[in-house]
């Protein structure tokens, strides 16, 4: 299994899109995945909205870290929930493409 994690801040309006994307292109790869987003109490409630996407996406798993802050610490978090063999990390900002997964996991699934 592939676990990705998601950290996020204040990106409620970039998930919904992600998810998406990130889902189209695992669901054609030969491996089964989970997302971990793990937000920092966002002001604009990004753990909210992901809450309500995770409701009906049994591949999305959210942690809302109430008191803890960073990029760092949000991921090994994430990591440390996760239930995959295969760990990555992808910002939630679209500044990583989601198309470029299969590339990165090719050499791992041989």
């Amino acid at each position: 299994m592939f676990s990705l994690v998601l950290p996020t801040f204040n990106e409620r309006s970039n998930i919904g899109p992600l998810i998406e994307r990130v889902e189209a292109v695992l669901n054609r790869e030969p491996i089964d995945f989970e997302i971990i987003l793990v937000d920092d109490n966002s002001p604009d409630e990004t753990w909210k909205l992901a809450l309500e996407i995770a409701k009906e996406d049994s591949h999305l798993q959210v942690i809302r870290r109430e008191g803890a802050r960073g990029l760092a610490t949000a991921v090994v978090d994430g990591w440390k929930a996760a239930r995959g063999e295969i760990l990555g990390v992808m910002d939630a900002d679209l500044q990583h493409p989601p198309e470029t997964l299969p590339n990165l996991l090719k050499p791992i699934l041989r």
